[in-house]
């Protein structure tokens, strides 16, 4: 589609000529036209970023102009012409969306001040529009702390099924956080006005849990002694989030397929029917195929529940996101506990990178917590770390013939070549996080015949 500057729309051959000459002086590229509908056609073959045009014409008003282009989803701002006698008119007109208005007769140096401030305000909104497609939704969430591709990858799936009804079943290890990605999808669907509504199958017992999912009435058991309200009722016009869906009973699982099935449910001991408009997201930490196979759980709510599926790779797996939630940890633990850490060092960090994080991103918030309490200093150091982290690194080693000593020696020429490379062959950092003076460095650089290879000739300096 062709781009131009300004479209002159009027039914005065004189008004438009005049606008025409005038504005082309200024640089603009012009078209004009005599007719509203012959404006409409114009626009479906180029873009303009200024339409200009009078109020009152005979084939379509400037109001209708502005109806179509706005039913079109076209991005042109409209600038109206009136007379003194049609002021409302041009008032309703900016109601509906225009621009802005001028008045008959036409002031040149309001009508191009006028422009311009429109032409800024296309370029701003342009701009807008274009940092807005770079930057991707869950960066303006701060409760999402994505990095890793594989992360990115689910999250933009995420997005094309959050605003649908669809049913979502959430996979992943313990600590992954598919509770927070249950509410990330609350949060960016249609329903985000309604209630949010957490459960865990796996900590109550069957009737305890039919009882919190479904309510009960008075002296359906013992201790019932008043009506209760159960949490599909809460979650109504909104979500529900079924934690460890695995563990739900049979009886309990039936109730489930109902609700998915014909939108119903009865209370624990009633008989009347209570319907509920929930969107259900269920998640599990152990894989339901299995379950179904060992008819554990029922096949034909394991299809329900698995409209749309997510599987949240484990942390071990998403190394990308260990930094950037480290950084998120030490400043909501700075803020909690009164510190002032500023951050993490390369080799701390390596440890953290180098570490299975069996607990997952629950486990990594645990660490960053403790060692954000105990650090002395300005930065996380290896010495703050559980010892799970740092004995990772302390492998059994096979000698091979060598004497200890010479073991030894390869393992500290292992150990300051690996911190040399994390900090940019930077010999004081380096000396300062293995905890030696920077002679004491530089001697063993010159005895294990170390070197930065951008910089072979400047090995010992």
């Amino acid at each position: 589609m062709k781009k131009k500057d300004i479209l002159i729309v009027d039914d005065d051959d004189l008004v438009c000529h005049s606008l025409r000459e005038l504005l082309s002086i200024e640089g603009y590229e012009v078209d004009s036209t005599l007719d509203g509908l012959e404006a409409l056609q114009r626009l479906d073959e180029t873009h303009y970023s200024v339409i200009i045009s009078d109020i009152r014409m005979p084939s379509i008003d400037g109001i209708e102009l502005l109806k179509e282009i706005k039913g079109k989803n076209i991005e042109s701002l409209l600038i109206f012409i009136t007379g003194h006698g049609h002021i409302d008119g041009a008032v309703e007109a900016i109601k509906l969306g225009a621009y802005d208005y001028v008045t008959k007769p036409i002031d040149d140096i309001r009508l191009k001040l006028t422009i311009k401030r429109a032409l800024e305000k296309k370029k701003l909104l342009a701009s807008y529009q274009s940092l807005k497609k770079k930057i991707r939704p869950w960066e303006l969430d701060d409760r999402i702390i994505v990095k890793d591709r594989k992360m990115i990858e689910l999250l933009d799936i995420v997005h094309m099924v959050a605003e649908t009804m669809a049913t979502i079943l959430i996979t992943g290890e313990s600590g992954t956080g598919k509770s927070m990605l249950a509410k990330y999808i609350h949060r960016h669907s249609s329903r985000r006005d309604g209630s949010f509504v957490e459960l865990s199958c796996g900590t109550l017992a069957e009737t305890l849990l039919e009882s919190e999912l479904f309510g009960h009435v008075k002296g359906a058991f013992t201790g019932a002694d008043r009506n209760k309200k159960g949490k599909f009722e809460e979650a109504s016009g909104g979500t529900i989030f079924l934690d460890d869906i695995n563990c739900a009973s049979q009886n309990c699982q039936i109730k489930l397929l109902r609700i998915l099935q014909e939108k119903t449910f009865e209370k624990v001991g009633g008989n009347e029917s209570i319907a509920t408009d929930v969107r259900i997201i269920t998640a599990t930490n152990s894989p339901l195929t299995e379950e179904v196979e060992q008819r554990k759980f029922r096949e034909d709510l394991y299809h329900r529940i698995n409209v749309v599926s997510f599987f949240i790779p484990p942390l071990r797996e998403r190394l990308g996101d260990i930094e950037a939630l480290i950084e998120y940890f030490i400043k909501r633990f700075n803020e909690i506990h009164k510190k002032n850490v500023k951050g993490i060092t390369k080799s701390a960090l390596q440890l953290c990178h180098n570490y299975h994080w069996p607990g997952n991103v629950r486990q990594l918030e645990n660490v960053m917590e403790r060692s954000v309490i105990l650090s002395p200093g300005d930065f996380i150091i290896e010495q703050v770390l559980p010892e799970e982290l740092r004995k990772d690194t302390s492998k059994n080693v096979d000698l091979n013939g060598q004497s200890l000593a010479a073991a030894l020696a390869e393992a500290e020429k292992g150990i300051i070549c690996n911190s040399l490379v994390l900090n940019n062959w930077n010999r004081q950092i380096t000396a300062q996080i293995l905890g030696i003076s920077r002679t004491t460095l530089f001697n063993k650089i010159k005895q294990y015949q170390l070197y930065n290879p951008r910089k072979k000739r400047d090995a010992y300096n």
